[in-house]
């Protein structure tokens, strides 16, 4: 049977992420878009303008009035439609119960919460012998499911940004490779002990290949005798990537990648261990240093616009496929960062003549929320070979899927050259903020009647084939 292809998911326990900044994206979040939008303007605006408003807001007649408004407003919703209360109240309650599924599920080892999705797919899916895709000219059902865990560079090299009397100082992203391998371990070593066919094992669902988070902020270019440097780090990771001449090859030594036997010390890990690379620029990645993002001084805005240049010509001459957050959420730790997720940094990064053939994900495609951002990728993703994008953590919403296909249908004769650059994403474990259980995320995919079967099949298995395995 064919391999459905989760191309962007996470897993990570609480002590990887920096949960002060995703407690604020919550929250954030489950604000209106409007009103943060109008947040964010007044923001920008001058200091006089900002205390006129404020004394224009707070004269005493404006509160009397608007309190007047308010007390007829808590009537009219309480007494007369008493349901707005229950309705209102029931959607804080489920964003509140999804984030502590979300913190409960990042409590849980790896290896088990691993375990626990084969589990839940396994009983959703018991009767059509897998994981299926459904559409007008029938079904498609896959027995094996590729999970790409992304692994971040959280780094927090801005620690003293914090207003808080005890601040997290490192978060080092050797502790979350270690943590990870050592799940996948235990889950293949575990699995059967609950999953169980009919009395008998079964192979596992998963086949898992983790991607590299780097930061080049993190690290020196060479070595210093001190700590690792970025070029030892792709030299140790990466090095045999560029023998491997056809998508075979690529497949089958990440496939021969025994996780059952990690020892814990990841050191022992070598070539293809890891399928890609990612960078997530709301931490601090710049995708193209310039003189205009606040850099101290000259040298070292060069020597980060040097790492990069590093980092894009190792990953084209090993033909490695790079995965970059490109969307305006996500957890932000510094606001001077939040253009660094920009389609338009990396439009800078692709213009140079080296850079055109560097396998690039533009994950999210923009986000949600942001159209704008969603067609520059779009010409991004049409005008460059090797750059794709996906479309992970939208599919929270199954309406979604019929927004894309306006999107798509929109483009006319460029419709199928974009489709064949999306890849489905589900951004598991963090789009439990939004939605109950990945199971559910990958229902509101299989059954949508907004993208055929066939397209369905383009974003989960050929084009996901073509962005990892070079296929």
């Amino acid at each position: 049977m064919p391999v459905f292809y989760d191309s962007h998911c996470h897993m990570m326990n609480l002590s990887h992420p920096n949960l002060t900044a995703m407690i604020k994206r919550v929250f954030k979040e489950a604000m209106p878009i409007k009103l943060v939008h109008s947040f964010a303007l007044v923001n920008a605006w001058p200091p006089v303008l900002k205390i006129f408003l404020w004394l224009l807001l707070f004269l005493p007649l404006l509160v009397i009035l608007t309190l007047v408004v308010l007390i007829g407003l808590i009537v009219v919703l309480l007494l007369i439609i008493p349901f707005t209360s229950s309705s209102l109240s029931g959607k804080f309650k489920e964003k509140i119960a999804n984030v502590m599924n979300l913190l409960a599920f990042m409590e849980t080892d790896i290896g088990d919460c691993l375990i626990q999705l084969e589990e839940e797919l396994r009983k959703k899916y018991e009767t059509e012998g897998g994981l299926t895709l459904y559409g007008d000219s029938g079904k498609q059902v896959y027995d094996k499911i590729v999970m790409t865990p992304l692994i971040m560079d959280f780094g927090l090299k801005n620690y003293q940004n914090s207003n808080s009397p005890y601040k997290v100082r490192w978060k080092p992203v050797v502790a979350q490779v270690e943590d990870l391998c050592l799940g996948i371990r235990d889950y293949y070593l575990h699995r059967e002990a609950y999953i169980n066919y009919a009395g008998s094992p079964i192979p596992p669902l998963f086949e898992i290949h983790p991607f590299l988070g780097i930061n080049t902020r993190n690290y020196k270019l060479k070595s210093d005798g001190l700590s690792s440097s970025l070029q030892e780090l792709l030299e140790k990771n990466f090095r045999e990537f560029e023998h491997d001449a056809t998508p075979e090859m690529r497949h089958s030594k990440l496939f021969e990648q025994d996780w059952s036997t990690f020892n814990g010390n990841i050191e022992s890990i070598g070539s293809h261990a890891f399928a890609g690379i990612k960078v997530y620029p709301p931490l601090g990645f710049n995708p193209w240093p310039e003189d205009t993002d606040g850099y101290t001084d000259d040298e070292e805005m060069e020597r980060e616009l040097e790492k990069v240049h590093y980092l894009y010509a190792f990953c084209i001459r090993h033909n490695i496929p790079l995965t970059a957050h490109c969307n305006a959420g996500g957890f932000l730790v510094d606001k001077k960062y939040k253009e660094f997720a920009s389609p338009a940094k990396w439009a800078k990064v692709l213009a140079q003549k080296e850079n055109k053939q560097l396998r690039l994900n533009l994950a999210h495609f923009g986000g949600a929320e942001r159209d704008d951002w969603r067609d520059q990728i779009a010409d991004l993703v049409l005008q460059y070979e090797n750059v794709y994008t996906d479309i992970s953590y939208q599919g929270v919403d199954k309406k979604i899927y019929a927004k894309l296909k306006l999107f798509l249908d929109s483009k006319g004769a460029d419709r199928q050259r974009l489709l064949e650059k999306i890849i489905f994403g589900s951004d598991f474990m963090i789009n439990l903020q939004d939605i109950a259980t990945y199971g559910t995320y990958l229902q509101y995919f299989a059954e949508t009647s907004a993208l055929t079967l066939e397209e369905k099949e383009m974003l989960c298995h050929g084009n996901a084939m073509r962005y990892l395995f070079l296929a």
